[in-house]
């Protein structure tokens, strides 16, 4: 640790000997006040009187000059930080970190991305489609062709009413020029014509690749003691304002003033295509006078997730010009450097240096940069490493190779970097790749040999960093300058521009954004708690199940769920004060938290979807068709009478039920979390209560009554094979039982029972009868089988719940049951309902409810479940439960479903555009099924999205029904619906 403080020490005393040295004129050894405004003005463009104000807080001993001690202490006390309250910069190191775990996500999206493309290239359709989709291709490098052939802006066919920005064709540097001032003075309002775009993209490819075939850039030009000077950017991300602020300070790219952009020019940001555009005119207007290295987020699988998980241009693309125009831009990609040594003795590259040890840019020059955006990230080969490497990696102060964070790329000591430049015999290292801990626009590691720049000054709108770029001087090489800059936001810079206010008070313009910047990071840390809980659903509650939770949990022991399942970085104490989801013991109710916020689709055929999807789970138990006793005996297993949610899920993973193993899981939990807040409320009429340190139970006849609402409402409690009369007469008989005291009904019942069991079984029945009736139905011996029901305790250390409503139903129904054979006749089922006391005096459209009409009623139940001529119990409970208290079970199992397709929308999105050649936005039926099976391919078992037949039913219901003999599916508008709600208030957190 002693080794890891002095290492870090040096490299920060030997940055700031630097910028000490280099503003001490007069080399006295002291920095003067003008000295020092000269320095301050240079880092910061401070206003003069807050320069004359940190002037007294460097000088602490009022000699009217800084001394190299005050210097030090001034600057190593954290400046960029120092100003913000603790909340801030704490936020602002989590945020630092979460960059880099978005880009560990992103490993585990593109390996997807990887597989799920040769599933398809392997399982791809007949020789029908496979020759459609060659003549789309056809078509689509037929127009590329044409566009690199055009030689004027007549040749681009752009329509005469056109009314945008005219780019002079063959661009000059006066026309990128124009096209830069159109950006700035319409804030980027007004898009350039797609025509252009298609133009520059394709041209610009076309170009830089004869220009730079090699992965290694020469750039040469610039030596010692020669004209002009090279400005090296950094990331900009999107961030259309910094570029512009940057191009206006230190002027357009031109022969004596280069440019290097070091990659990232993408992602994240709204104009990733403006920058572009402006790079991509400048370099066919002038092809020396502008260099373009190639960053992480050039690459399509990083591209392909959404802006706030670290991409965003792929949809910025689509939406603005489609996705063929994206795929040129993809192609662009592909040819641009991997790294340049600039006047030989500086190397520049966006990430940072390979894990080979003696590496030199001839072999780096070997590498074919040109197939592919990026290696897939688990890539073994030596090449593949080397390339991910310089793309990804990033510097540390301890000395050696270590694994990254990113999941990608290494961590690099200096060590590694002074070897390299030995090697390589550079002076030291410019790279990108990362916002500097220090919220500056550039960091110095290494003694000075590793210099990150980074230009996207308060980086995606909540940061507070600076920007800044590195100036190589031809009259002062090697020397070399870094400006930093605040800039406006793209709204406010043209009018700051054209008052010729061009040193913007930097500092000013931060604090004015400062509490801003914090409250916008604040809620985006809440929506990104929100939105990894909602993505990581089914781990907890496969979690919840597992361990056998009762509805409570302690809150260290939810923050160590969260810290474990979710995400470490996340401030989860903040969550908890903001969702007041604590009660008053200092536990959170787990079913509660979870149902907080859900994904919705706002579809209609989606909804029909869930609908089918909830109906056939349970028609597959329905169809088990099992007695009582065999009903009862599968769920018991251990024949105490009760069962707690592992019980259950083993039980349900048993049988083909057309569910994955997450959805077991949610449909478990769920059943299991509602029925024991049913049964408290039934005991203490008090609502919601928790157990602590125990795992829950309850009564299996209370569990099978809770589990058959899941099919009603499903249907919405309207069953289309039953008519509306006999629903309404099952909701008044079932009334009718909840009214009648136990005693008064079972009574009645048993004395009608008794007489018709003497009909059937004699003496030996009536004995049971009476067994039944002296022991509360805990263990009947019929026909010589020994069966256990609804044991009053349960096991050691655990609660055992019950409720009246369940032993009521269960005596019903074996009161019903004069044969004892486990299932009612439908004669059982009609003799059973006219014994009920008060009956006779139910009518429905004006008419009692006569022995014919229970018949109907039976004869209906029995077909809205398997039609054999029987009732088994789950369709008798099926038959008096209400739909209400379903529905929000029906609804999660409904939600899991959509859950697990929000998680994968990146890759099904994915493997719909590999079919969608011309990028419509459609595919076909059969094209949409093969996504989601290869999605369930490459996932392992328990990841898997949704069964075969969930799958056919999606298809089914998302087709669009034009009569066309070969349907299709909008694909572009199904993953365009989703959204995110709080259940809690009923708003919107977030829309896809």
């Amino acid at each position: 640790q002693r080794d890891m403080a002095k290492a870090g020490a040096e490299a920060k005393q030997q940055q700031m000997r630097e910028a000490f040295m280099k503003f001490d004129k007069n080399g006295d050894g002291m920095i003067q006040e003008q000295e020092f405004r000269n320095l301050m003005k240079s880092l910061g463009n401070f206003s003069t009187k807050e320069i004359s104000k940190l002037f007294g807080e460097a000088d602490s001993d009022n000699s009217g000059a800084v001394d190299w001690k005050e210097f030090i202490n001034w600057i190593c006390t954290g400046k960029a930080t120092k100003k913000m309250n603790p909340q801030s910069a704490a936020s602002f190191a989590r945020l630092l970190k979460h960059e880099e775990q978005d880009e560990a996500t992103f490993v585990e999206q593109a390996t997807l991305s990887k597989q799920l493309k040769a599933f398809l290239k392997d399982s791809d359709g007949g020789d029908g489609d496979k020759g459609k989709r060659k003549q789309a291709r056809g078509r689509a490098k037929a127009a590329s062709r044409q566009s690199v052939l055009v030689t004027s802006v007549v040749d681009l066919g752009i329509e005469a009413d056109y009314q945008g920005f005219h780019l002079p064709i063959p661009v000059t540097s006066e026309g990128a020029a124009a096209l830069m001032h159109h950006y700035l003075v319409t804030a980027a309002s007004e898009p350039l014509h797609p025509k252009y775009v298609n133009y520059l993209t394709s041209q610009f490819t076309k170009l830089y690749k004869a220009r730079h075939p090699k992965p290694v850039v020469r750039a040469d030009r610039l030596t010692a003691g020669s004209d002009g000077r090279m400005v090296i950017v950094g990331d900009t991300h999107g961030q259309l304002a910094d570029v512009l602020h940057i191009l206006h300070q230190l002027g357009p790219p031109s022969p004596s003033n280069t440019y290097l952009f070091n990659g990232d020019m993408v992602d994240r940001g709204p104009h990733g295509v403006e920058i572009l555009m402006i790079l991509f005119a400048f370099f066919l207007a002038d092809p020396e006078s502008l260099i373009i290295h190639r960053g992480n987020h050039e690459n399509e699988d990083m591209n392909s997730l959404d802006a706030e998980s670290g991409g965003g241009f792929k949809n910025e693309v689509i939406s603005k010009y489609g996705l063929a125009a994206y795929r040129r831009f993809e192609s662009s990609f592909k040819v641009m450097s991997l790294c340049s040594v600039v006047a030989k003795e500086i190397f520049v590259v966006h990430g940072g240096l390979p894990r080979i040890t003696g590496v030199q840019t001839d072999f780096i020059n070997t590498i074919d940069h040109h197939s592919v955006t990026a290696p897939h990230p688990q890539a073994q080969d030596i090449k593949d490493q080397l390339f991910s490497d310089m793309l990804w990696s990033d510097p540390t102060i301890n000395n050696g190779k270590f694994k990254s964070e990113r999941g990608i790329g290494l961590k690099f000591g200096p060590d590694i970097t002074t070897a390299f430049c030995r090697d390589n015999r550079c002076r030291f290292i410019v790279r990108s790749h990362q916002v500097p801990e220090d919220g500056r626009g550039y960091m110095k590691l290494h003694e000075g040999r590793c210099v990150t720049i980074f230009s996207a000054s308060n980086y995606c709108g909540d940061t507070g960093n600076y920007g800044a770029v590195l100036v190589l001087d031809g009259a002062h090489f090697p020397r070399y300058e870094i400006i930093e800059h605040y800039a406006p936001t793209l709204e406010e810079l043209p009018e700051i521009l054209g008052l010729g206010v061009v040193n913007v008070d930097k500092e000013q313009q931060k604090a004015k954004e400062e509490e801003n910047t914090y409250k916008k990071r604040a809620q985006k840390e809440l929506e990104r708690m929100i939105v990894c809980v909602i993505e990581r659903k089914p781990q907890l509650w496969a979690h919840v199940v597992d361990m056998g939770f009762s509805r409570s949990i302690a809150e260290s022991v939810w923050k160590t769920v969260m810290a474990e399942l979710v995400d470490p970085e996340l401030p989860w104490g903040n969550g908890l004060k903001e969702w007041n989801i604590v009660d008053s013991a200092g536990k959170i109710d787990m079913d509660a938290f979870l149902n907080r916020w859900a994904v919705h689709m706002e579809s209609d055929r989606y909804m029909s979807f869930l609908t089918s999807a909830v109906k056939e789970v349970y028609n597959a138990i329905m169809e088990l068709d099992m007695d009582i006793e065999k009903t009862m005996s599968m769920f018991d297993r251990d024949g105490d009478g009760t069962v707690d949610v592992r019980e259950v899920r083993q039980v349900l993973g048993m049988f083909e039920l057309g569910m994955t193993s997450t959805q077991l899981d949610r449909l478990t939990g769920k059943i299991f979390a509602q029925a024991t807040a049913t049964l408290r409320q039934g005991q203490s009429g008090e609502g919601r209560g928790s157990v602590d340190g125990t795992a829950v139970k309850m009564n299996v006849q209370e569990f099978l009554g809770e589990f058959t609402v899941v099919y009603k409402a499903a249907t919405g409690g309207q069953d289309d094979q039953m008519e509306r009369w006999s629903r309404d007469a099952l909701g008044e008989i079932g009334r009718l039982i909840i009214r009648t005291p136990e005693t008064e009904l079972i009574s009645d019942i048993e004395k009608v029972a008794m007489k018709i069991q003497r009909c059937y079984r004699g003496h030996a029945v009536r004995k049971e009868v009476e067994t039944l009736k002296t022991k509360g139905a805990e263990e009947a011996d019929k026909g010589g089988c020994k069966k256990k029901h609804a044991a009053a305790g349960g096991a050691a250390g655990s609660e055992t719940l019950q409720h009246p409503a369940a032993t009521k139903m269960m005596k019903l129904f074996l009161s019903m049951d004069s044969s004892g054979d486990g299932i009612l006749q439908l004669d059982e089922f009609v003799s059973g309902l006219l014994m009920i006391p008060g009956i006779a005096d139910l009518s429905v459209d004006g008419k009692t409810l006569t022995s014919e009409r229970l018949h109907e009623i039976a004869k209906a139940i029995d077909a809205s479940g398997n039609g054999n001529g029987t009732i088994n119990y789950l369709e008798f409970l099926q038959a008096f439960e209400s739909s209400e208290r379903g529905s929000d079970i029906a609804n999660s199992l409904a939600e899991d479903i959509t859950t697990v397709l929000f998680r994968h929308r990146v890759a099904m999105k994915m493997g719909c555009q590999f079919f969608d050649e011309e990028g419509s936005g459609r595919v076909k039926v059969s094209d949409f099924e093969k996504v989601l099976s290869g999605v369930n391919n490459v996932l392992a078992r328990p990841q898997r999205m949704l069964t075969s037949t969930q799958i056919t039913f999606l298809a089914e219901a998302l087709k669009e029904d034009d009569g066309d003999e070969d349907p299709e599916i909008d694909y572009d508008q199904f993953f365009g619906s989703f959204v995110i709600i709080d259940r809690v208030n009923g708003g919107v957190i977030k829309r896809f």
